[in-house]
Formats: structure tokens, C-alpha cells, sequence
């Protein structure tokens, strides 16, 4: 028997989700006058910077695993996985508009001056880093610095805890947008999460979620659906779109790491520096774990690792790689929210590769070969979900319509990028597309 809502809003448009998707269509519609509700199932978390936070922060308390058991990362709070991300900022790939028609120059320039989003300078590049750089250019990569999602004249160069929540604000994050739509007349409903959509004649008239209180329907002529690439598949099929989550990517990555001679601040900022091997699905960066995290990997990599336990006390003095890989359009995320999540054996070569690179790079540095520790497998990105060219058309819009999707689950295919920067422009393009939709439509009905 279905719970009768507790209470019922009412909205222009209302979002399910608050992560860079949903809050820049929040932001940029709210500008616009709109009249927005977002809801988010998570807390407006405010604990940043320590491995413990972040747990707190993830989905399951971090600890989410493929049915195979392949680690995933997943943030559940206000602002969504840009809290925890590590701010890096890739463009989006050509093929994105020769392929697909959708040009995304124009909302990337915006987003590059809004922040602004610039590589580090050399003051903020710590000596592990330095010492990764050079080796890397000795073996002859185009190992240089990263564009990041971070204002340095806010940020203390040995504090190094971007992807544990920023507690200086110099990392961009969802949440400023999010704020910003809110000062701006839009609501955010706190520890809701959308159950489906609700629909009348095959389009989407608002939404069924459940608050602290219970039930609760918010009515609205626009649904954006923005619960993340794991998330968004769920509310989709509640609500008859049963292909949701058939396939999705996860850009797979480990940690390869080791103590060197040349002592790196504990706290440097990670992946300031880094190769993106596009040809070959491959991004390096330096990058090593905290030492809670560095310990829980070893654990979870599996008995053979156990005996690199003792090696989490050298943190101090390691430096470290983190790689991330294209991997392929495989498995399914369930109604239940359990999803299966294979690697793939092209990924394995790739995750292979690239080892055996970061080991080249390392020793290059400093490392000895017998002292490299190598993590298992794990993933902080989930994408591809739902998909441009699949069950949405160029817009973001499903079968349902006035229902939209914008999160990573929009990407049209296999990715192997960090993609804030494609999100928070497809989100910008899609507030645009709405905005001159809804211009179209009143001046319709005006002359009519």
C-alpha cells in the first residue's frame, strides 16, 4: 500500500540531488527567477579534513563494494562528490561535440573565469611532487602541472586535504552554488531522497521523496534528476524507466607508492602535477594516501598486501602515483541500490600499464623497486549511467517528458577523466535550455 505524503510543495522546477549538477542548474535557474527545491538525502556535513570525516561523508561510510567486491567511493552530503574530490579540472574531450553535436566551449570559458581555474603555481607544488616532476620528464613524459578547482591565495600549501573536504575554501565545491541558489530564493531540503517521478500522461509532474517527516510530494512542471551516477538509475526505474543502469563506468584506479631519500611535506597538496596518456586511457598524478586511508587500502587489498601494513609508519617520507583508467561500459546498478561492477580485462591491462610506468617513475625518484606498494583496484567516479544518446536525447531529457538528468550519469560514454568541469557545464548548458524553453513556451501562450 502506498504511504499517502505527509505534505505536498510546489515548485517551478524541483531537483533530486545537490551535487555540481543539480546546483548549477539550482544556481542558474534561481538567478532567473525560478522557483526551485532541491533535495538531498544527505547531511550538510561540516566535520572536514581527516580520513574519518571523509567516511562520514561517503556513502556507507565508505565502505561500498561492486557485488565483486571492487571498492567504490561515493559522497552522500550537501554538494555531493565535489566535497571530497581533489579538484583537478580536465576540459571535456573533443569527441564530445564531433560525435555528439554538444559544444560546451562557451560554459567552459565561464567556468574557468568564475572560480578561476588555474595550475598551481610553484609555491603551492610541494618536494614529493618536484621530485615525481622531474623523474617523470627524465623518462620523457609531458608530466607537467594540473588545472585545479582551487583559489591558491586561500589555500596553505601543507595542509594538502582537498580530497578530505577543504576547511579553508580555497577548493571549489557544489556548495557554493548551492548557497548561492539559496540567498536566491531556492530551497534545499535536507536528508530527503527522491523516490521517483511522479507522472501524469507521460510527463513529469513533480516528485515523490521521503524527509525526516515522511512522505512528501513536491509538485513541479521540471524534474531534474541529479542523484549521482549510482543514484540517478534507481529513481529512473521507479518511475518505469527499467533501462537505468544498464552499464556504467567507474574510471578504476589504485596507489602506487614507496618511501624515497627526498622528504615530502605529509600535507603537500595532491595531484598537482600529472600526464594524461589519452591514447592509452591512462592518467597519472602524485598523489599519496593519508595514512588511515593508506592502512584500510592494504587491508581490503587482500592478504598478500598485509605485510606492506608496517610501511603506513614511513608516510612521512613516501611519495606516491594514483593512476586512474578508461574502463569499459560493464555491469548494473539494481533498484536496490546494489550494483554489479566487474574490471574488465582491457581495464586490467590499462591498470597494468600504468603501474608499471608509475614503478619506472618511482624508482626514477628515488624508490627502491623491492620497497613499491601497489594498492587493489578502487574507484571514486561513477558515470555513464544513464547516457546522452542512449535513454536521454542531446538535452539531458528521458522518455518522461519535462524530466531531466544532470549528474555524471549523463556522460554518453566511456570516460577515463575527472569530469567535474563536463558537469558543471552541462549543467549550465541545460539551464539555459530550459530557461529559453520556458521563454518560448509564455510567449506561446501569449499570443495564443
Amino acid at each position: 500500500m502506498t504511504e499517502k505524503p505527509v505534505a505536498t510543495l510546489e515548485a517551478d522546477v524541483v531537483i533530486a540531488g545537490s551535487g555540481p549538477g543539480g546546483a548549477t542548474v539550482a544556481r542558474e535557474l534561481s538567478r532567473k527567477g525560478k522557483k526551485i527545491i532541491v533535495c538531498e538525502a544527505g547531511r550538510y556535513h561540516k566535520w572536514f579534513g581527516y580520513t574519518a570525516s571523509t567516511m562520514n561523508i561517503l556513502e556507507g561510510k565508505g565502505m561500498t563494494f561492486s557485488k565483486e567486491g571492487n571498492w567504490i567511493f561515493s559522497a552522500k552530503t550537501a554538494g555531493g562528490g565535489s566535497v571530497v574530490y581533489g579538484g583537478l579540472a580536465f576540459k571535456p574531450p573533443a569527441w564530445l561535440k564531433e560525435k555528439y553535436g554538444i559544444d560546451l566551449e562557451p560554459e567552459v570559458a565561464e567556468i574557468y573565469e568564475e572560480v578561476p581555474i588555474r595550475p598551481l603555481p610553484e609555491t603551492h607544488i610541494g618536494p614529493g611532487a618536484l621530485k615525481i616532476l622531474e623523474a617523470a620528464r627524465d623518462l620523457g613524459l609531458d608530466w607537467k602541472p594540473n588545472d585545479r578547482f582551487i583559489r591558491t591565495d586561500r589555500c596553505k600549501p601543507d595542509c594538502g586535504r582537498c580530497m578530505h573536504g577543504c576547511k579553508e575554501g580555497a577548493k571549489w565545491t557544489a556548495r557554493e552554488y548551492l548557497e548561492e541558489g539559496v540567498r536566491q530564493g531556492s530551497r534545499l531540503l535536507l536528508r530527503t531522497r527522491v523516490d521517483r517521478v511522479l507522472t501524469k500522461s507521460g510527463r513529469a509532474v513533480g516528485v515523490r521523496a521521503r524527509g525526516p517527516g515522511g512522505p512528501i510530494d513536491i509538485l513541479a512542471d521540471t524534474v531534474i534528476v541529479s542523484a549521482g551516477g549510482l543514484g540517478t538509475p534507481p529513481i529512473l526505474q521507479r518511475s518505469g524507466l527499467y533501462d537505468a543502469g544498464r552499464g556504467f563506468v567507474v574510471d578504476f584506479g589504485r596507489f602506487v607508492c614507496g618511501p624515497c631519500e627526498t622528504q615530502p611535506s605529509r600535507y603537500e597538496i595532491p595531484a598537482a602535477c600529472g600526464v594524461n596518456l589519452a591514447e592509452d586511457g591512462i592518467i597519472l598524478v602524485d598523489a599519496t594516501p593519508k595514512p588511515l586511508l593508506y592502512a584500510a587500502m592494504l587491508g581490503l587489498s587482500g592478504p598478500k598486501h598485509w605485510l606492506s601494513l608496517p610501511k603506513v609508519l614511513e608516510t612521512k617520507k613516501t611519495i606516491g602515483i594514483l593512476m586512474m583508467v578508461k574502463d569499459a561500459l560493464e555491469g548494473r546498478i539494481n533498484l536496490d541500490r546494489s550494483f554489479s561492477k566487474p574490471i574488465d580485462p582491457s581495464s586490467w591491462a590499462k591498470l597494468n600499464q600504468g603501474t608499471v610506468l608509475a614503478e619506472e617513475i618511482l624508482q626514477k625518484a628515488g624508490v627502491r623497486r623491492k620497497d613499491i606498494v601497489t594498492t587493489a583496484p578502487f574507484a571514486a567516479h561513477q558515470l555513464s549511467s544513464v547516457r546522452i544518446g542512449g535513454l536521454l536525447d542531446k538535452n539531458c531529457q528521458t522518455p518522461i517528458q519535462g524530466c531531466y538528468c544532470m549528474d555524471a550519469s549523463v556522460i554518453p560514454e566511456e570516460w577515463g577523466l575527472p569530469p567535474m568541469v563536463t558537469i558543471v557545464a552541462l549543467g549550465k548548458r541545460l539551464a539555459k535550455h530550459l530557461a529559453t524553453t520556458a521563454q518560448t513556451k509564455a510567449a506561446e501562450q501569449k499570443t495564443a
